[in-house]
């Protein structure tokens, strides 16, 4: 499955460079240069009662025939996204900009290989949790802390 801020990076990216892109796996048959963009890491956590977050980690990686293109690609990459204040427009499955906008958290470019640079992206989604378990985490939950412990005695007081 291609994660919508994936997608945004891709066409936020083939605006600045008109590059091949692959995603996943790597084909045989490889242009270079190109852009490929694996699946992200994803690590989950709480975060309200009634969210939680996925911290995506994108290891993008910029192909061509040596370093200097690679590397010089990748930062044009990183500055145009630093550029634009960590912001990439996300778009529809059309590719139309929806008015809306992700937030990078960090990147990091490296030399990987001969001729390829990676670029580490990472971001936050916040997502509700279905409404049965919100419902039931506010309900046990009172102000950080269990109800029973609220209580003396651990009793509903009436």
């Amino acid at each position: 499955m291609l994660e919508f801020e994936i997608a945004a990076l891709y066409y936020f990216v083939a605006g600045i460079l008109n590059l091949p892109a692959y995603f996943d796996e790597v084909p045989e048959d490889i242009e270079i240069p190109c852009v490929f963009y694996p699946s992200p890491h994803q690590k989950s956590g709480d975060f309200s009662t009634n969210t939680y977050a996925t911290t995506f980690t994108l290891y993008a990686k910029v192909m061509d025939i040596d370093n200097v293109s690679a590397g010089g690609k990748c930062s044009q990459i990183v500055h145009a996204i630093s550029g634009n204040r960590y912001k990439v427009p996300l778009v529809d499955e059309k590719g139309k900009r929806t008015g809306n906008n992700f937030r990078i958290d960090s990147m990091e470019a490296t030399k990987a290989d001969e001729g390829v640079w990676q670029i580490e992206i990472s971001w936050k989604r916040y997502t509700r949790f279905n409404e049965k378990a919100a419902t039931l985490a506010r309900e046990f939950y009172f102000n950080g802390t269990p109800i029973a412990e609220q209580i003396e005695g651990g009793q509903n007081a009436e």
